[in-house]
C-alpha cells in the first residue's frame, strides 16, 4: 500500500476524476471519469477501493462544511440552511441572479470553507503502475490520479 498526503480540495478533484462529473440540471457529462474508461477488471476493483476511501474523506469534509453553513446561514421552514451570495441582487430577464452587492456573511462562510479545503489528510491506497493507462485512449485529463501513479525510473 502507498500513502500520500492530499489537501481536501484535492480529494474533491480526485473523486471527480474517478467517478466523472455531470451537470445536475441538464445531465450533461462534463467529465467522463476514469471508471468509465475501458480498464482491466482488477484495475477497476482497486480504483473502486480508492473511490471508497476518497468518498469517506469527502463525506467528513461535507459534515464540516454543513457545520460552517449552520454557523453563518439562516434556517428555512424545512430545516435547511442557506446564505445569500448577494445583498440587493440584480436579475436578468429570466429571473436569474447575475450580480449584486456581495453579502459579507457569505464571504465569511466562503473564507472559512476555503481554509478548510486547504487542510490535509493522508490517503492510503493500492499502488498503481503507469502501465494500466497504456491501452486507454482518452481526451480527459486526470492530474490528481496521475500523481498517484508509479513510473519506472
Amino acid at each position: 500500500m502507498e500513502k500520500v498526503t492530499l489537501k481536501l480540495h484535492e480529494f474533491y478533484a480526485l473523486e471527480a476524476e474517478l467517478n466523472g462529473v455531470s451537470n445536475t440540471q441538464t445531465g450533461e457529462v462534463l467529465l467522463k471519469g476514469l471508471l468509465q474508461e475501458k480498464l482491466k477488471l482488477v484495475t477497476k476493483y482497486w480504483i473502486n477501493d480508492l473511490v471508497k476511501k476518497v468518498a469517506e474523506v469527502k463525506q467528513d469534509c461535507e459534515k464540516l462544511k454543513e457545520d460552517i453553513l449552520k454557523k453563518y446561514g439562516t434556517q428555512d421552514d424545512q430545516g435547511n440552511y442557506t446564505i445569500q451570495m448577494y445583498i440587493n441582487p440584480v436579475k436578468n430577464e429570466a429571473g436569474q441572479i447575475i450580480s449584486g452587492d456581495p453579502n459579507p456573511v457569505f464571504l465569511e462562510f466562503q473564507n472559512e470553507f476555503n481554509a478548510l479545503l486547504q487542510e490535509t489528510r493522508e490517503l492510503e491506497y493500492k499502488a498503481f503502475s503507469i502501465d494500466i493507462l497504456e491501452k486507454i485512449e482518452s481526451d480527459a485529463n486526470y492530474p490528481i490520479f496521475f500523481s498517484l501513479l508509479k513510473t519506472e525510473a
